[in-house]
């Protein structure tokens, strides 16, 4: 589950100047950062022979599936405050960016299939690469938001690399 840390408002959950204001900045980056690597993950097990379309709507349904079900769960542990719907409707928009991380790889799949020369699996490919892509900016916007410069920053970034790379790695290696 999240660390419980990251549902206290503070004046760290600001936005960056020039974020656009159409969605609340989150203030809980754990849920960005495991939706994106969930993201990536279904992508790795849906295979390439799923079309942009089937790919998109596979990983918004999977991302709204895991946040209802990430809410559940902490609803039940009481993290949010227990079983009434103030509880809930707050567990809903603090883990909000679970689901949100599956829009911008499912736009990529979707995209791909617009365009009549990228196939399946090359739509796979600019999904994967997008759902990794996001998770570096959220692992880098929790370290800036965490405070942390230099080593901490390089290190945390080359830990985000190597997860990517295990994902790439099982993308290739997971047969379909």
């Amino acid at each position: 589950m999240s660390d419980t840390s990251d549902s206290e408002p503070s004046s760290e959950a600001e936005p960056p100047p020039r974020w656009p204001r159409l969605l609340p900045w989150p203030s809980n980056l754990t849920s960005a950062v495991y939706g994106s690597v969930l993201a990536a993950s279904v992508v790795v097990g849906s295979g390439d022979s799923h079309g942009g379309w089937s790919l998109a709507i596979i990983l918004l349904v999977t991302g709204f599936v895991f946040w209802l079900a990430h809410v559940y769960a902490e609803t039940v542990a009481s993290i949010h405050g227990g079983w009434h719907m103030g509880a809930i409707w707050h567990g809903l928009r603090h883990e909000w960016p679970l689901m949100f991380a599956s829009v911008p790889p499912a736009a990529a799949a979707a995209a791909a299939e617009l365009f009549e020369g990228i196939s399946p699996g090359q739509g796979a490919w600019l999904a994967l690469i997008v759902a990794i892509l996001e998770q570096q900016v959220w692992g880098l916007a929790a370290v800036r938001r965490a405070g942390l410069f230099g080593a901490d920053v390089t290190r945390t970034m080359l830990l985000n690399i190597g997860i990517g790379a295990i994902i790439v790695a099982l993308k290739l290696a997971v047969p379909h």
